[in-house]
């Protein structure tokens, strides 16, 4: 049942799985006793699955150890981890009881701009309390909750989350952090609308919104600066139409769609985020249809938790 979100591999340990599942809306709810198994995602899983949103898992009882390939950490009781689906990833458990909350890229990012640089960082028990009660409490109540309590409860848990990442120290601290989020925002919705303009740079979205290319520069810092946020919106957009079945526009035409100046140069910097160039992208996404609805799905349960991960983008 696990196949349609990560490859599968015994530990060894005694296996044993229960699993609840519940989507409310754009926030699916799992609370999992699994043991003796390990779930890897590599850069062709996560190629192939089109995930794109982010994960909290929360450590109730028992081992688990889990981040970025060859960097996984054990996590202590109470430990919450967080994972972005469009990055590789292995966890493992053994007599592990945890809470599994999907989000919303969008939900998450909102509130905490740099969430795709903290994938698989850990947070404490002793950091992570209010947002872990909040995980539990939902896993418990996700049978009885509305769409709309679950969508306020998943704003809420973001916001915990960018909280026990770095909660102001101040009223002057939160304010100020305030006006930052609203200037990127404004940056991030400018972008946006002109990602397809080919002459979009950091220079012109800084005469845009009156900002200098210092400040401009410092609220995009945690991601990489301004230059490197439009390229990944650019790749994320590219990916995005390619892997659509009624998209029919050809590759070049899509290059060109996306604001991209050169061919080359969007072809290495796709490979460079996504393994494959963008139209060897595109095949292996149609070869993976015609191989389901040839071969059907070999399980549906899984087909179904990865129907509801996809919707989360």
């Amino acid at each position: 049942m696990y196949a349609g979100g990560s490859d599968v591999t015994a530990t060894g340990e005694r296996f044993r799985a229960r699993v609840d599942a519940h989507r409310l809306g754009r926030v699916i709810v799992f609370d999992r006793r699994l043991g003796g198994v390990m779930h890897s995602r590599d850069g062709a899983r996560v190629r192939r699955d089109g995930f794109d949103h982010f994960t909290l898992q929360l450590l109730c009882s028992g081992r688990f150890h889990g981040g970025s390939p060859g960097n996984e950490r054990v996590l202590n009781p109470g430990d919450v981890i967080l994972f972005d689906m469009t990055r590789p990833q292995r966890t493992r458990a053994d007599g592990a009881h945890f809470v599994t909350v999907s989000l919303a890229r969008d939900v998450v990012e909102a509130v905490l701009p740099d969430a795709r640089r903290r994938h698989g960082e850990i947070l404490p028990a002793s950091e992570a309390g209010l947002l872990a009660d909040l995980m539990e409490s939902l896993a418990r109540r996700a049978g009885s909750l509305s769409p709309e309590a679950a969508g306020r409860t998943s704003r809420a848990l973001a916001e915990l989350l960018a909280g026990a990442f770095g909660a102001p120290d101040s009223i002057a601290e939160s304010a100020l952090d305030v006006a930052v989020d609203l200037r990127r925002q404004r940056a991030e919705a400018y972008i946006e609308a002109h990602l397809h303009d080919p002459r979009l740079d950091p220079e012109r979205v800084a005469d845009a919104l009156a900002l200098s290319r210092t400040t401009l520069y410092g609220l995009f810092a945690a991601s990489g600066g301004v230059a490197r946020h439009i390229l990944t919106r650019r790749l994320e957009r590219l990916r995005s139409a390619l892997g659509r079945p009624s998209e029919t526009r050809s590759v070049t035409t899509l290059t060109y769609d996306h604001g991209f100046t050169s061919e080359s140069h969007c072809s290495r910097a796709f490979r460079a985020a996504y393994g494959l160039p963008p139209g060897r992208y595109r095949s292996e996404m149609e070869r993976l249809r015609l191989d389901g609805v040839a071969n059907a799905v070999a399980s549906e349960t899984g087909a179904m938790l990865a129907a509801w991960s996809r919707a989360l983008a």
